[in-house]
């Protein structure tokens, strides 16, 4: 086991995380190198586990995890799950260029790499734009792009969610009821009644 002390970038967790990076991310965020910064961390080859404690922060890209603890588990070098926790721990990322960046906050999370499902529990939240979810719990399936969230069953707070509408887009607003009858062309898709010609008399 290995203990590297002191406020300082720890290189070390970039090549357990460089997989780790969600399918909702910008893409960009996955060549960017990755900062991380703790007071302590504890690294164990043979579980394949490494623990960073203290002001724990991390930043790739968009990417920006603030924490107390992050928790990282690999199985024969592949990401497995990360474990975050905080007072509370924030996690924000930008989805892509035209999307508002999802802001998640909780005092516990979960993310399950095979599954690309991040889990909130106490005091969750998740903000991207005007909308925003609440609970004591809460499923953010990335793969999907689904949410669920609950409240604890010893808890009287109940599940919070504010949903905006979708603008109309200029287009759509200036669709026309109806398409237009163009007069001139209608008058050359139907071919004149050729006229009888008349029989001179002499």
């Amino acid at each position: 086991m290995y203990r590297i002390n002191g406020f300082s970038t720890l290189i070390v967790l970039a090549t357990l995380l460089m997989a780790s990076t969600p399918s909702w991310a910008l893409r960009s965020d996955r060549n960017q190198p990755i900062n991380i910064k703790a007071d302590r961390v504890e690294i164990n080859e043979k579980t394949e586990t490494s623990h960073y404690q203290g002001n724990v922060y991390l930043k790739q890209g968009s990417l920006i995890i603030n924490a107390d603890s992050i928790m990282v588990y690999l199985k024969e070098g592949k990401l497995i799950k990360i474990i975050i926790d905080g007072s509370p721990a924030t996690f924000e990322q930008k989805p892509e260029d035209n999307k508002d960046v999802v802001q998640s906050s909780a005092q516990h999370m979960e993310y399950y790499a095979t599954r690309q499902l991040l889990i909130l529990k106490q005091d969750a939240r998740i903000i991207q734009g005007a909308n925003n979810f609440s609970g004591d719990f809460i499923e953010y399936d990335t793969l999907n792009s689904t949410v669920k969230a609950n409240k604890d069953e010893n808890s009287d707070s109940r599940v919070h969610a504010i949903i905006q509408p979708k603008k109309d887009t200029a287009e759509d607003n200036d669709a026309p009821n109806s398409t237009p009858i163009d007069s001139k062309s209608d008058a050359k898709s139907t071919p004149p009644a050729n006229p009888e010609k008349e029989t001179p008399t002499e």
